[in-house]
């Protein structure tokens, strides 16, 4: 392989590493339209950006190099499947973008390992509420995707008010949703 491609990548890797360092290690898509398609989805939750990195970072391993990139996960927010204020239970809008994730998981069935769903929660219940609810959120989402699909692989925690969508209304619905991260 050619050394200056070598180099050129290794650059690269760390220079895109850095970009992410400072924040949360994540490249999140906001997908906001009600019927996205699996292509959509696929760019959202698989992004060429970071499989670019990745395809770069193995080349380099492969020959005898360590590459120092800080690759960051990917992630899909939406506020199509958001909830109702004290609710877990998905709207007819959720579930039909819950088939778009679910069709774009399909599709790249040998891409990814395993698949993280956060819930999250507005800010105007107690915290120990929050986190049960934003729990059974995220809980709902996976059970709507196992039994659509059967998918045995994801996971899912509540993430409370942590990380509000809508900061300045820490009460508004923007805030009640899912989060999807795919491993892969």
């Amino acid at each position: 392989m050619n050394k200056r491609l070598l180099i050129a990548a290794a650059v690269a890797c760390v220079a895109w590493g850095t970009a992410f360092a400072e924040g949360d290690l994540r490249q999140t898509t906001l997908i906001d339209k009600p019927n996205p398609s699996a292509a959509e989805i696929d760019a959202a939750l698989f992004p060429k950006q970071v499989a670019d990195l990745k395809a770069e970072c193995a080349q380099m391993e492969k020959a005898g190099m360590r590459c120092q990139s800080v690759i960051p996960k990917s992630s899909l927010d939406t506020i199509q499947v958001t909830f109702a204020r004290g609710s877990a239970v998905l709207t007819e809008e959720g579930k039909g973008f819950l088939r778009s994730v679910g069709e774009s998981l399909q599709r790249k069935s040998g891409v990814w390992k395993s698949l993280a769903i956060e819930g999250h929660a507005d800010a105007t219940g107690s915290e120990a509420v929050n986190r049960r609810l934003s729990q059974s959120r995220a809980d709902a989402a996976k059970s709507f995707l196992v039994a659509e699909f059967g998918f045995s692989n994801i996971e899912t925690v509540g993430r409370s008010s942590e990380k509000l969508r809508d900061a300045d209304n820490p009460a508004s619905g923007l805030n009640r949703r899912v989060e999807f991260i795919p491993d892969w």
